[in-house]
């Protein structure tokens, strides 16, 4: 029996597939291209650094608001933005239970007299007159409404300048003359009058006053009973001072309220014959003063 050629076959095939396996790495699809080869990273030239990255010279500060920071950015911890840098927007409120604390201290002309002064005072006084002429003395006395106003500025700490009105009346007086008996002279009135420049001083903390005002006085009268009203003048004008003493207590950052005593008097000529009248008022007021 002939010998079987395997081992000459096998031999073969394995020449045919080392052939073949070269042609088939190198084959390609039509139209496909061969991807290209990295290209190798760049290196600086032998000697050459790289440049550090760019950083300000030293003292450089950006302008005002010019590195505004975005809505919700926290600063890193231990910065703290410059005194009012972060405004709040418009409509912030404060969060529930936060009470702004109040600028300390008194706004300025809190209890002080500075400025404007203004003084209206009204109470009960009682006037006296007196004069005498050929030997006969002639009086009039009562008690009535007093009056005193006086309107001017503050020149100086505590010390105020201004013009003053005052006046004291009798209403239904009392009329006496030497020879005669002493009469009630009902629905008449005597006043003491007299307006003039006028000066104050204030002592603090107590708010105690000095006033005094030099006047240019004058008596009249009045008769309201023959439903005329006929007022006539007793006197010339003469000269007089009208002194008050008063407390008053703040009511308000200008407003004082308070009491005082005045004392007015004056000497002036009759008018229908050739006498001096003295003229005595004192009065118990009421006062308000704007200062």
């Amino acid at each position: 029996m002939p010998a079987k050629p395997l081992p000459a076959l096998a031999f073969a095939a394995s020449l045919l597939c080392l052939a073949a396996g070269p042609a088939s790495a190198q084959y390609q699809p039509d139209g496909a291209a061969a991807a290209p080869a990295a290209a190798p990273a760049a290196t600086p030239a032998p000697g050459y650094a790289a440049p550090a990255p760019y950083a300000p010279p030293p003292g450089y500060y950006p302008p005002p608001g010019y590195y505004q920071p975005p809505p919700g950015y926290n600063p890193p911890p231990g910065y703290y933005p410059p005194p009012g840098y972060y405004q709040p927007p418009p409509g912030y409120y404060p969060p529930p239970g936060y009470y702004p604390v109040r600028p300390s201290g008194t706004p300025p002309g809190y209890h002080q007299h500075d400025g404007f002064y203004m003084r209206l005072a009204m109470g009960f006084g009682y006037l006296h007159t007196k004069d005498s002429y050929a030997g006969s003395t002639e009086v009039f006395s009562g008690g009535g409404i007093a009056l005193n106003l006086a309107f001017g500025g503050i020149v100086a700490p505590n010390l105020a300048i201004f013009a003053e009105l005052s006046e004291v009346s009798a209403i239904n007086p009392t009329w006496e003359r030497t020879g005669y008996s002493s009469e009630t002279l009902d629905s008449a009135n005597v006043n003491l009058m007299g307006i003039g420049p006028g000066v104050a001083y204030y002592l603090d903390p107590l708010n105690l006053y000095f006033s005094g005002t030099l006047t240019l006085a004058q008596v009249t009268a009045s008769d309201s009973s023959s439903n005329s009203n006929l007022s006539s003048d007793l006197t010339d004008y003469g000269i007089g001072a009208s002194l008050l003493v008063g407390k008053e207590w703040w009511v308000s950052a200008n407003w004082g309220l308070g009491a005082a005593t005045m004392l007015h008097f004056a000497s002036m000529k009759r008018k229908d014959y050739d006498a001096r009248m003295s003229a005595t008022g004192i009065a118990v007021l009421f006062s308000a003063t704007y200062n």
